[in-house]
């Protein structure tokens, strides 16, 4: 593994409200909020070109919440940290309120929801109502016609943020600037399409430029083969061996191995099951340092195990 993931090697444990607001890690999604200046921290896009540069930044609600980024393949956008409008709105509302907001700060950096090619959706209390988000997230996709244009892969986790909102997003974009730059959706050769159980998300994404290909699994966890329904229901064993088969699958058929995975983040649904999570990365001959390791709500009940991943090949010196 190269040496993109060392951000990834501490274990990082988060939830409430109150490790919400006294943590904070450039490299973990949700925790990409501005400092006290105003800006972004600093994150690794692994596919720029060199000589890339931030040409803009947009600020939203008096924050920055995204940088706009070129280089001679594309432009690139890396929005964090956008909230609903109105904060005391319905969740349902506030969950349709964060993709007009992301869909606003797309439109300040002259780019389209069409272009959105990974979100992250950080959801307060996400068990409560993840239905209700999907139907607002499905509702959204279908007004901006995103399922026939590029369907992004996503990661959506029960996370508390330090604003009190219902849900934060998060989302990279590309839009292409010459031949060989483009984006495409990956299907999971052991589990079904999310849309045939009507979530809004592919399984996952590749940015494709001449230089290098960068893959963004959504986040994965344990699935019964062509259905929604969870597999292996209470047992944190099995479940992860399931989900990590299903990744690993992704990564083969674009042709990828663990040694190409760049950054991870592994979602416990409770800390007693870091032991099992340790005891697989052992089995398989991986470094106990893999992935991020966190602590929140997974988005069903049933599920205690989930993983995002993404892995790079073509990587350039940046």
């Amino acid at each position: 593994m190269n040496g993109m993931n060392s951000q990834a090697k501490a274990v990082f444990l988060w939830g409430t409200k109150e490790e919400v607001l006294s943590r904070s890690r450039a490299d973990v999604p949700a925790f990409r909020l501005c400092r006290a200046g105003g800006e972004l921290p600093p994150v690794e896009l692994p596919f720029l070109a060199p000589g890339a540069e931030v040409v803009r930044t947009i600020v939203r609600g008096g924050r920055v919440v995204a940088s706009v980024y070129e280089d001679e393949d594309a432009q690139y956008l890396l929005a964090a940290g956008v909230l609903p409008a109105d904060l005391a709105a319905a969740r349902g509302a506030q969950a349709t309120s964060v993709f007009h907001e992301l869909e606003a700060v797309l439109a300040e950096a002259g780019m389209t929801f069409a272009e959105v090619v990974r979100t992250w959706l950080y959801i307060d209390d996400v068990c409560d109502w993840y239905g209700e988000f999907n139907a607002a997230r499905s509702a959204f996709f279908e007004s901006r016609r995103v399922f026939e244009t590029f369907l992004p892969a996503s990661t959506g986790i029960g996370c508390s943020n330090a604003d009190g909102a219902a849900l934060v997003a998060g989302a990279i974009a590309m839009r292409p600037k010459r031949a060989g730059a483009r984006a495409e959706i990956v299907e999971s050769p052991l589990q079904a399409p999310a849309m045939a159980y009507r979530s809004s998300f592919s399984r996952a994404a590749e940015i494709i430029t001449p230089g290098a290909r960068s893959l963004f699994v959504s986040g994965t966890a344990s699935i019964k083969p062509n259905s929604h329904d969870v597999a292996y229901v209470g047992d944190i064993v099995r479940q992860i061996d399931c989900t990590m088969n299903a990744v690993k699958a992704i990564l083969v058929s674009r042709g990828r191995t663990w040694a190409d995975v760049t950054r991870a983040i592994v979602y416990l649904k409770r800390p007693e099951f870091l032991n099992a999570w340790r005891a697989w990365l052992a089995a398989n001959a991986l470094d106990a340092h893999f992935a991020a390791e966190t602590v929140c709500d997974v988005c069903r009940d049933e599920w205690l195990f989930e993983i995002e991943v993404d892995a790079v090949s073509g990587l350039r010196v940046i």
